[in-house]
């Protein structure tokens, strides 16, 4: 089976000759749409929902974004989102950081669980993958949303689940000037 890739061109937003040839790298979803693309001068973010969902009533969402000139490191992001969750939810957790490598670059992901957001009173589960690139920080954040539910639980099924760890560990960095890290079509 031949698998599609979404080939995330951010490298444009790298000054850098080097990182001009960096590209990440997602799946492509079937059924899935872009609900928006913005670019300024900091970076890129692209967000992804479901076809049958709109950008009000959207029950999953894929963001996809690129920073430049973001000094942290993959575990200080990953804190830092934790940290950010808590003063807007009237619950919130957060699973243990998984660190690692993509491509030769230091990558990790965490779960952070919002039982009930203070903003519109639903649930929210989250999934972030962040890969620090040569110039470019990257992270790829998969979300649930819907009724509010007790920290402990994971109010997104089990199969589910395993369909976005899939998700994330296809998520590749690659380089179109290193023939060590070649972009997928």
């Amino acid at each position: 089976m031949r698998r599609s890739f979404l080939a995330v061109a951010f490298a444009v937003l790298a000054p850098s000759p080097l990182a001009a040839a960096e590209r990440l790298q997602v799946p492509q979803l079937p059924d899935w749409k872009v609900l928006s693309t913005v670019t300024d001068k900091a970076g890129q973010a692209t967000e992804l929902i479901p076809m049958g969902e709109t950008a009000e009533t959207w029950t999953r969402r894929i963001t996809i974004q690129a920073f430049r000139g973001v000094p942290l490191t993959v575990p200080e992001f990953l804190d830092q989102a934790a940290e950010k969750a808590a003063p807007v939810c009237d619950a919130a957790a957060a699973g243990p950081a998984s660190l690692g490598m993509v491509a030769g670059r230091e990558a990790g992901s965490r779960t952070i669980a919002c039982g009930k957001y203070k903003g519109d009173g639903r649930g929210t589960y989250v999934l972030h993958f962040a890969i620090r690139g040569a110039d470019t920080f990257y992270v790829v954040s998969r979300m649930w949303r819907g009724a509010p539910f007790a920290i402990g639980q994971v109010p997104v099924p089990d199969g589910e689940l395993a369909q976005w760890r899939t998700y994330a560990d296809a998520i590749d960095l690659c380089d179109t000037a290193d023939p060590r890290r070649p972009c997928r079509d």
